[in-house]
């Protein structure tokens, strides 16, 4: 007599279980907005910051971001520490050792603003292109990154040109 083994009848599962078993889509990368550069003190107030460089900015990113990094010199530092504090939002501040780094401590402070940011803010110069170099080689590594003349105080977002 042969033996025949049963075998127990599949489970059908039910649309709700498949559902429940897809995959998630993964949560939104924190992100954590560094700002830096130079800018003419005399012309940042709280509601001009607000108004021509804040509001623009977090309009087109359509979120606000998880933390601000900025370094701990300037008016528009201190402005910015006052907007954080009222949102709520961790801020971190970082100083430029000039005594014992001189004049790499600034090159040092917004390379670490650099290197922790997700995305980046950058007052523009009018004498110098350092932050406009340093604000296309980051654009180039695939963070977003948004400008603030320094003649117009125009925030502009930076986009890749494409040599087509």
């Amino acid at each position: 007599m042969e033996r025949y083994l049963l075998s127990p009848q599949k489970h059908q599962q039910s649309t709700l279980e498949i559902l429940d078993d897809a995959p998630l889509l993964p949560p939104p990368k924190p992100m954590c907005l560094g700002v830096l550069g130079q800018s003419s003190a005399v012309f940042w107030t709280k509601e001009t910051l607000l108004e021509h460089v804040l509001h623009p900015v977090l309009s087109s990113l359509e979120r606000m971001p998880e933390s601000l990094l900025c370094g701990a010199e300037g008016q528009t530092s201190m402005l910015l520490e006052w907007w954080a504090a009222r949102q709520e939002l961790p801020i971190q501040v970082f100083e430029a050792n000039w005594a014992k780094l001189g004049k790499r401590a600034r090159a040092l402070r917004d390379a670490r603003i650099v290197k922790e940011a997700t995305h980046l803010l950058v007052f523009l110069n009018e004498r110098s292109d350092t932050y406009e170099t340093m604000a296309i080689r980051e654009l180039k590594k695939g963070k977003t990154v948004y400008t603030v003349d320094a003649k117009t105080h125009e925030v502009q977002q930076l986009e890749l040109e494409n040599d087509s």
